[in-house]
């Protein structure tokens, strides 16, 4: 049979570069779709051209592909300023819809095509939301990710089953939420953030990877997926256990007025820190995945013992 070849469309981020080693690792071919030049030195990945915005050469290396996954698009971690946001919703819609008008062109079309998304679409609505969920928030990345999963839906691939994956924060010691929480902790500056009961949802780095291949190598997968712990905690939680896993005993809380400050002077959104995003899965768990991280307990744990 053969190599199964995988397509990561915007494959040079975090996530992307996750992916890539662990499924280069399983001796999955990966063919990564990047706007910057690049050579590779393994013999199971290969970089290929394109701009994001239009058809071209590109389009011949996803002729028989098992599958293809997309993570493009600009980082949320800005501000929302007009021009970010444009950007922010071109660099999702634009790939999205190029990647459609492909694999319709295609003889040979992908088995399965599985399109990033995000949690975000709840932020700010109060409860907890699984993929069954139809309260969306009314935030601007709320308002991204709806008008992203319509452009995914709307493209139409009879012989490609399409999947969007929505992603959560993602624990990891080399990138994101973790990593900038950690030294905070250390230093007893790891307390709640305004009044702490906002809810966060999150993955570790290694269940979202079996996760993504999980549903690769699933017969039947249902459309939509969480790519969370089954288990949110609120943010006063989510900081006790870091501070937990770390030694220290305090952590000077961080009133909603500083949060907002420093979001300021970091050039990022407090929203992403004030709201709340109670976001769990169904879907997941019904199938028969399992998570080998559930708690951030588990999670912290692990990922403290691989940064020392």
């Amino acid at each position: 049979m053969g190599q199964k070849r995988i397509v990561l469309a915007g494959g040079t981020g975090n996530i992307g570069k996750l992916l890539t080693l662990i499924l280069v690792h399983l001796d999955y071919q990966v063919l990564i779709l990047s706007r910057k030049e690049a050579k590779s030195s393994h013999p199971n990945i290969q970089y290929i051209k394109w701009d994001g915005q239009s058809l071209g050469n590109w389009i011949q290396e996803l002729e028989g592909i098992d599958t293809l996954i997309n993570l493009s698009g600009k980082s949320i971690q800005c501000r929302f300023t007009a021009e970010n946001k444009k950007e922010l919703l071109q660099s999702r819609i634009t790939p999205t819809r190029l990647l459609g008008e492909a694999i319709q062109k295609l003889d040979s079309p992908p088995r399965l095509w599985i399109n990033f998304s995000g949690i975000s679409l709840f932020e700010g609505v109060e409860g907890l939301h699984n993929e069954e969920s139809t309260s969306f928030g009314n935030t601007f990345l709320a308002h991204l990710t709806k008008e992203w999963e319509k452009t995914f839906f709307d493209v139409k691939t009879p012989d490609t089953k399409k999947v969007i994956l929505r992603l959560s924060p993602v624990l990891s010691s080399k990138f994101g939420m973790f990593k900038e929480l950690l030294p905070l902790a250390k230093l007893g500056l790891g307390g709640k953030v305004g009044d702490g009961k906002q809810q966060i949802a999150w993955i570790h780095e290694l269940d979202l990877v079996r996760l993504v291949i999980w549903i690769i190598n699933h017969e039947s997968p249902s459309g939509l997926y969480h790519a969370c712990s089954p288990q949110p905690e609120s943010n006063k939680e989510f900081m006790k256990n870091l501070r937990k896993a770390v030694g220290m005993p305090i952590g000077i809380p961080l009133p909603a007025l500083f949060a907002r400050i420093g979001a300021y002077f970091k050039s990022v959104e407090s929203d992403m820190l004030l709201l709340t995003n109670g976001v769990t899965t169904i879907h997941t768990l019904q199938e028969g995945f399992t998570h080998n991280y559930p708690t951030t307990q588990k999670a912290f744990k692990h990922l403290t013992k691989k940064e020392q």
